[in-house]
């Protein structure tokens, strides 16, 4: 592990590495100890494809749980006035 100090104007000077104005976090982990990582764009990116849906079919049991739950939430709202 290479050692890395602070300049004379308090700054962390990283080890040669390190690219020159490449992005870093900082992390303070006690009085004494700092954690500094070498920050990379996330790379595990997934590609899903999935179906074009323009009508659901009709599901009496799904309608009838729906309209529950449409009539618990709107069992204490105020009434609308436009």
């Amino acid at each position: 592990m290479n050692a890395t100090v602070l300049d004379d104007r308090r700054r962390l000077v990283l080890p040669p590495e390190f690219k020159a104005k490449s992005a870093v976090t900082v992390q303070l982990i006690d009085a004494e100890t700092v954690l500094v990582k070498l920050a990379k764009p996330a790379s595990h990116r997934m590609v899903m494809l999935l179906p074009d849906v323009k009508t659901l079919p009709d599901d009496p049991e799904w309608q009838a749980i729906e309209s529950r739950m449409v009539a618990h939430s709107n069992k204490n709202l105020a009434p609308f006035e436009e």
